[in-house]
């Protein structure tokens, strides 16, 4: 019996390519949104899902939050693709529950032979030694030195950039510590604003 693969993905050029690097060696099963996708794994078991991360209504950390819980799901294997994938969304996806992340485009080679090792000894991936990678904004002005964390919403001002970057690093260590959670920031982007004074 071949094995069972359920793929997120609302690009249906990606969900044909995606058919096309498993063929042979799973059945897949196509999920267009994440509720789709939510209501799939509410009625069937599959053997691996594979999940892109960014959809209009959010993104798949909530389908990994619902695999990781769910008792017939919590040791499926879990991959999430994106173009995006860098440090800080593999930390993220990694810190929820999630087997692996792969940057897009995917090389089919590199891929299949990713998916037939997780059918063949499924697993779920923890961190040893976790890293946070959070991205900061830092500014001068009249006061000093500023900067800004949206993971915490916490802002800092001191006499140098050193003072500041040391005491942001230990609030970030200390909110790591506890039960806090990181990864609220899905998308980032710095915007700057030029008034007439």
């Amino acid at each position: 019996m071949m094995n069972e693969v359920l793929y997120v993905e609302d690009s249906t050029t990606s969900q044909i390519l995606m058919k096309r690097f498993l063929e042979g060696i799973a059945e897949v099963t196509i999920a267009s949104s994440l509720e789709a996708a939510l209501q799939l794994l509410r009625e069937h078991r599959f053997d691996l899902m594979v999940a892109d991360y960014n959809f209009p209504e959010g993104n798949s950390l909530q389908l990994i939050q619902f695999v990781r819980s769910a008792p017939m799901h919590h040791k499926m294997p879990v991959i999430v693709v994106s173009s995006s994938m860098g440090a800080p969304m593999l930390t993220r996806i990694l810190k929820i529950g999630a087997n692996d992340g792969l940057a897009k485009p995917l090389k089919p080679a590199d891929f299949r032979a990713t998916v037939v090792r997780m059918l063949a000894k499924p697993y779920v991936r923890h961190l040893e030694h976790p890293v946070v990678d959070v991205s900061c904004f830092q500014w001068r002005s009249s006061q000093g030195i500023h900067q800004f964390c949206p993971e915490l919403n916490l802002t800092i001002t001191g006499p140098t950039s050193e003072d500041v970057a040391e005491r942001m690093r230990a609030a970030l260590q200390q909110h790591g510590a506890g039960d806090g959670k990181m990864g609220n920031i899905a998308e980032e982007l710095i915007v700057r604003h030029m008034v007439d004074s």
